[in-house]
């Protein structure tokens, strides 16, 4: 484009006076603008093969400084022979000052020109070099974050699984229909698990169902100890989340809730919109147990899986209040949840 910009101002300095000399000047500038686009890009390909700007911090100047004087000369060379062509050597018409003056300011206006040319050659290839960085760092960021989302939700599974073969071993020794029933709730819980391996977010809706498969297992081994409820409003069915997130929270509540009471032990789930955000809650009856001996793997698990797949702004909290634990997922509307 440069050298295009050039050519074109040289054409349109020559177009004055009658149009046979305007033609030839024409032609003439014409041939030295390909002549320095042909040594700029010879020049492009030295500058590669050296690598001479792929260190901005030690660049050798003098060898830079060398090939652009190099570039100068043949250009110049190049701008004799055509005036010699075309314009009858008239460079040479004048005194010895005269010319000593022009081929003096001829070679300081290619030096300054190639002096550019490689400047702005310089800089489009800095800019190109951190765009290009810019782009690895972020493909590395999106594959450490997959990795650690699989990481994560490896660690989920095991856990599930190892919770619910828990469930039917208590159920194996009571009653076998019962624990006919919980395999076959366990066999539609792995489906889902299956399904939502290498999804991002599910609705809340399908959840919900997993959740709901998940708690009919446990009801045969807790029987009227679980009682179960959920309050989802029509407008959040299809918010999406984290799959097995809310399971997970499920999960904790039977465990530190239920399996910990003897009487009848109330867990519910709700859903709705406040605030401009999605807030979902899993509540259980029972205390928050501070000195717990539980790694709170699963809520630990919940929180980071949120963080990175639904932003900063996306939370998971665990309170107490009034013989009620509560595990709230808040899911603000702008992090496409």
């Amino acid at each position: 484009m440069g050298w295009g910009v050039l050519g074109l101002l040289s054409i349109l300095s020559s177009s004055l006076g009658d149009w046979h000399s305007a033609l030839r000047m024409s032609a003439a500038k014409l041939i030295c603008t390909l002549a320095g686009l042909g040594l700029s890009h010879l020049w492009r390909r030295q500058l590669q093969r050296r690598g001479w700007l792929e260190q901005p911090k030690r660049l050798p100047l003098a060898a830079i400084a060398s090939g652009v004087a190099i570039m100068t000369l043949l250009q110049t060379g190049v701008l004799l022979c055509v005036d010699l062509i075309f314009n009858h050597a008239a460079i040479f018409d004048d005194g010895r000052a005269a010319i000593a003056i022009n081929l003096v300011l001829v070679l300081l206006l290619w030096f300054v020109v190639f002096a550019i040319w490689t400047l702005c050659y310089a800089v489009a290839l800095t800019r190109r070099r951190a765009n290009r960085f810019a782009l690895e760092k972020l493909q590395l960021g999106v594959s450490v974050k997959d990795a650690e989302l699989r990481a994560l939700q490896a660690q989920i599974n095991p856990h599930f699984f190892f919770n619910s073969l828990n469930s039917i071993r208590a159920l194996a020794y009571q009653d076998a229909d019962a624990c006919a029933r919980a395999i076959n709730s366990l066999a539609s819980m792995m489906r889902h698990t299956l399904q939502t391996h290498h999804t991002a977010l599910v609705p809340l809706a399908d959840e919900l169902q997993a959740v709901q498969a998940y708690l009919a297992m446990e009801q045969l081994r807790f029987a009227e100890r679980l009682v179960f409820s959920a309050h989802i409003k029509d407008d959040v069915g299809q918010v999406r989340l984290p799959p097995l997130v809310l399971q997970t929270l499920v999960e904790n509540a039977i465990r530190h809730g239920v399996e910990r009471s003897k009487a009848p032990c109330q867990i519910s789930v709700e859903a709705r919109r406040r605030d401009g955000a999605v807030e979902i809650c899993v509540a259980n009856q029972g205390q928050l147990a501070e000195h717990s001996q539980s790694t709170r793997l699963g809520l630990a698990n919940a929180r980071q899986r949120l963080l990175l797949q639904c932003g900063p702004a996306a939370r998971c909290t665990l309170t107490a209040d009034a013989g009620w634990v509560y595990a709230t997922i808040v899911l603000p509307e702008e992090a496409g949840c």
